[in-house]
């Protein structure tokens, strides 16, 4: 077996619970047909960047052993040192002039002779404008550069970008399989934390990282969960001075999930072989892949948009109302749909609150 054979084999072996997309890879990989843009979709928390980054170690490998390999390039792409490696991330959008330059340096080959891979993480911040600046480089990306695109809402990218991209669907992660990542990165799945972690994730691994692994988050969702449930199940008739009060009481939920999601140092990027590394080191272990322009803001740099703030409360509401699901909570989750359908297409947030909560608190008991 010659040892490109053996990447594509053995590459993915700390990517857990996607069996299928990892064997596509493995199958174009084996056939040397890997697609020059490559398009990961599926819900936030389930290893596609992850499987993004592992991807890249493999298609720049120097060493001889695939899973959690040492060498030189796989070190340097999992700390973001990696030339030939471009790592995007962005938590809003990606401007005209980013995507502009990232399909310049596009088009220059490797010193090294070497392929250049493009990962863009949260691809679903790419601008129309960004968009179509790039939409040839996507097509035809020529042999010397692959991009891959990451994102949670493929829809939100244009048509044109998902029809020149080959992509991969990722699934949630069952139990069994979340239970057989929390031992791999070091975790007790008997102990009753790591228990109300999984039950908490609902198949995302990532989302477990964060709530069994950051006390500032856990903090913050128990306090959400109290708020949201007290709404939900609160009954009587809602009155306007409830109402105002309950929108501030929103926002300052919103804020604190931000602040919490802000100040954490859960390492992304990292398959299970890398994740237990960082976190028995505590973080001396690198994981930092992302190198594109790393955003360092302070202060209102820093500060997510009103409605990224609001989509992040939002998706954590449905989240947890989803663990205890009789009719009310099935009422609930269904207007917070119709209000993040309301955000989308640019509703007055004071509007869009109030009907939210008018009809989380007219269930009845």
């Amino acid at each position: 077996m010659d040892r490109e054979l053996q990447k594509s084999e053995n590459g993915f072996g700390g990517i857990v619970g996607q069996d299928v997309p990892v064997q596509v890879l493995n199958h174009l990989l084996e056939l040397g047909k890997l697609p020059g843009t490559l398009l990961f979709s599926g819900p936030g928390g389930v290893g596609k960047y992850a499987a993004a980054i592992s991807l890249a170690k493999i298609l720049h490998c120097s060493g001889e052993q695939k899973s959690a390999c040492g060498c030189h390039s796989c070190n340097a792409i999992r700390v973001g040192t990696h030339p030939d490696v471009i790592v995007l991330s962005r938590e809003k959008s990606i401007s005209v002039d980013e995507m502009r330059e990232l399909v310049t340096i596009a088009a220059l080959r490797s010193s090294r002779n070497h392929e250049r891979t493009i990962i863009i993480d949260n691809a679903e911040n790419i601008t129309v404008p960004a968009a179509n600046a790039a939409l040839k480089a996507l097509e035809e990306p020529g042999d010397h550069v692959r991009f891959i695109l990451v994102t949670d809402t493929p829809e939100a990218l244009l048509p044109t970008v998902r029809s020149r991209s080959y992509r991969l669907r990722f699934s949630l992660v069952d139990y069994a399989r979340m239970v057989e990542f929390a031992r791999a990165i070091g975790d007790d799945p008997d102990e009753s934390d790591a228990k109300g972690a999984i039950r908490f994730a609902r198949g995302r691994p990532g989302t477990y990282l964060r709530f069994m692994h950051s006390e500032n988050y856990r903090q913050a969702v128990n306090e959400v969960r109290e708020w949201i449930t007290g709404t939900v199940k609160s009954g009587g008739k809602p009155r306007i001075k409830d109402a105002i009060e309950w929108k501030g009481k929103f926002w300052a939920m919103a804020e604190k999930l931000t602040d919490a999601e802000q100040s954490m140092s859960i390492p992304r990027g990292g398959d299970t072989f890398d994740l237990k590394r960082s976190l028995e080191s505590g973080g001396k272990f690198i994981l930092a892949p992302s190198n594109w322009k790393t955003e360092h803001g302070s202060g209102s740099e820093k500060r997510w948009t009103q409605g990224r703030r609001a989509i992040l409360l939002t998706r954590l509401l449905r989240r947890i109302l989803y663990m205890e699901l009789d009719e009310r909570s099935v009422n609930a989750i269904g207007l917070l749909y119709d209000f993040m359908e309301k955000l989308r297409f640019n509703c007055s947030f004071d509007i869009a609150l109030e009907r939210l909560y008018y009809g989380l608190s007219g269930f009845k008991g």
